[in-house]
């Protein structure tokens, strides 16, 4: 049943904000370079390094670098985008003098369910069902004003610090073996169930299946609840007001944009390899590591996304036109199709119903791995938008949430 006709058309490439394309391909992009970890290896070694292989030579730098610089950075951004589509479809529908509520429910509810699809079939580290469950709920507070909404969003993702924080100095008053049986099954699993995860991992999808939806239900329920929903939600009021303030339009003023830059990595770089070096020197212990000194990256990760969001403009400022950025707009239009490609890649190569390497890639090969994605991920999205409105899962989500298949083929 089609939608009724009172509802927004959906934005065209004439209408489409190029700084915001660009900015969303680079956070796409980027965010593969942690997401590749808990595609190739046990789950423990994306928050525990130590916990598979040795961290040695090129693999530690590798490591380094991608947590300093990647961990967490690319991901705020990618949620600070979607509350500003959000925004952006509101702002959209006052100046038509119609209602986005409808239309925004609809996109919620399609995207939840690419998210549980993804979670349950491909890769339990979805993102997409968090995000509609998030957006959902801070769609409120598409019309308050900025510093409400930026007030309001630090708050939330304090919120999941704190939560952190108590759970941590509460663990002296934990009943006796808790603690240990937390860190085996979180941080630091024994070699047998190690050996397990990678069994699993590269034989049949069937086996996959039953195991991987333990690992999707705990991430949409404890971990959403304890700390993504409340990092998010922030997030996404924090994306709200930086587009109502023109930031990522890339409006503001040259000045404007190094202070970002200066002030984001400033405070959020040092915090990031403060934490780093405090791991390694208390021997990556569970406690300290997973509790605290996390969180010196989950407030870092932050301020350097902003910094990062101010390179981008600046670059945006300097031309939108130019190779490189043409490029990465491609990418940034397609950017729900080259997330989820990114996860059918990566599912073929590491696991049983394609080439099952699970296990066998160390940190460098991945480096090398996700550089080739990328380049995979440019060459499509620009190929497939010469001849396409839209990415194939943005068409699909489209349709679903104007109740119609839109139209896909360009007219020559």
């Amino acid at each position: 049943m089609a939608v009724k006709s009172n509802l927004l058309k959906p934005t065209g490439a004439p209408e489409r904000v190029v700084s915001m394309d660009i900015l969303r391909g680079v956070a796409v992009l980027g965010i593969l370079a942690m997401n590749i970890q808990s595609f190739a290896m046990p789950s423990a070694a994306y928050t525990n390094p130590t916990a598979f292989e040795k961290l040695t030579g090129n693999d530690l730098w590798v490591w380094v670098g991608s947590h300093v610089f990647t961990d967490q950075k690319f991901m705020s951004i990618f949620s600070m985008l979607f509350g500003a589509s959000i925004m952006m479809l509101s702002q959209k529908a006052r100046k038509e003098n119609l209602r986005s509520t409808e239309l925004q429910n609809r996109r919620f509810i399609f995207l939840a369910l690419m998210g549980l699809a993804h979670a349950y079939l491909l890769w339990y580290g979805d993102i997409l069902f968090a995000y509609a469950v998030c957006g959902f709920f801070m769609f409120s507070f598409r019309n308050k004003k900025t510093k409400v909404q930026i007030r309001a969003g630090i708050a939330l993702i304090a919120v999941g610090s704190i939560i952190s924080l108590v759970i941590g100095y509460s663990t002296p008053f934990w009943e006796q073996g808790e603690l240990e049986a937390t860190k085996t099954e979180i941080w630091q699993p024994t070699p047998d169930t190690i050996s397990d995860e990678i069994d699993v991992a590269t034989g049949p999808w069937e086996m996959q299946i039953l195991y991987r939806a333990q690992q999707a239900f705990q991430m949409q329920t404890t971990i959403f609840f304890y700390e993504t929903f409340w990092r998010v939600s922030g997030l996404m009021l924090i994306g709200m007001a930086l587009y109502k303030r023109r930031i990522f339009k890339g409006k503001q003023s040259t000045r404007y944009y190094t202070k970002m830059v200066w002030y984001g990595l400033g405070l959020g770089l040092p915090m990031v390899v403060i934490g780093t070096i405090l791991n390694f020197q208390f021997d990556w212990d569970f406690r300290m590591g997973f509790f605290f000194l996390s969180q010196l990256n989950y407030w870092g990760s932050i301020l350097m996304a902003l910094a990062y969001v101010g390179i981008v403009m600046l670059f945006t400022k300097d031309s939108t036109k130019s190779f490189l950025a043409k490029k990465l707009a491609a990418v940034g239009r397609t950017a729900l199709s080259t997330y989820l490609m990114q996860s059918i890649i990566c599912s073929f190569i590491f696991y049983g119903y394609g080439l099952a390497l699970f296990g066998d890639l160390d940190r460098s090969a991945q480096a090398v791995l996700v550089l080739c994605i990328w380049v995979f991920n440019i060459v499509f999205s620009n190929v497939w938008l010469s001849y396409f409105r839209y990415g194939p899962f943005e068409w699909l989500w489209r349709s679903l949430s104007y109740g119609k298949a839109q139209p896909i083929f360009k007219s020559f």
